[in-house]
């Protein structure tokens, strides 16, 4: 008997435990034939967004190949395989659950998050490249991408970003000055996410960033 996935966003574990699954995969297919690679999705909490983050890392993963009728042969997508399937190598973040009592938890907590995301990326995609936890979350970002592409010069990264705004949320419910220090001009945030930007003309082919509200999104992009 299939078993209803409460709590549960990890789409390879639905599948292979065999909970129920409403097929979404189709959404793949349009979200592949927009032009524009870099896409926003912004909507209430509670709404499968980081359920989506892990069909979309699943699908595009260049590591999942052989797994990929196993995933998404009774699906949609499955039927209808992009050009694209299988041939990414995913870099995910997820910036929830990071301490905002000040400014200093904030930002490490940021950067160890990053962190946590590019050791889990070296590792699944052997990548030579030492963490130098005394740079800054950019910095650290910024050295990640440039030792992609001198290592996998034929291959691409697919940056997924859940949450984004997560803390940015809670700052703006109780510490406006923090949050605008933090995403101002020259904030340790808004640096990370030109990193990013410049990420876009070397490595990063497609990003799927995942939010709920335009504010942060806003703060963070005006100027750059």
């Amino acid at each position: 008997m299939k078993k209803l996935p409460y709590g549960i966003s990890d789409y390879e574990r639905i599948i292979e435990q065999d909970y129920y699954y409403v097929d979404k995969t189709m959404y793949i297919e349009k979200l592949e034939n927009i032009a524009e690679p870099y896409i926003m999705f912004l909507r209430p909490r509670k709404f499968g967004k980081t359920l989506f983050t892990s069909i979309i890392e699943n699908y595009y993963d260049i590591n999942k190949k052989d797994k990929f009728k196993e995933l998404y042969g009774h699906t949609y997508i499955g039927k209808n395989p992009t050009k694209l399937r299988n041939t990414y190598n995913i870099l995910k973040f997820n910036f929830s659950g990071i301490d905002t009592e000040n400014e200093d938890t904030t930002i490490k907590g940021f950067k160890n998050k990053t962190i946590e995301s590019i050791k889990l990326f070296i590792n699944k995609y052997k990548i030579d490249f030492f963490v130098n936890e005394t740079q800054e979350a950019q910095e650290i970002l910024n050295s990640l991408f440039t030792a992609f592409n001198i290592q996998k010069q034929h291959e691409k990264i697919y940056v997924i970003i859940d949450e984004y705004d997560h803390f940015a949320n809670e700052l703006l419910g109780f510490n406006t000055n923090q949050f605008k220090t933090l995403v101002s001009k020259n904030g340790k945030v808004r640096k990370w996410y030109e990193i990013l930007k410049q990420g876009t003309e070397t490595v990063v082919d497609r990003m799927f960033i995942t939010g709920v509200a335009p504010i942060t999104l806003d703060s963070l992009t005006s100027r750059i």
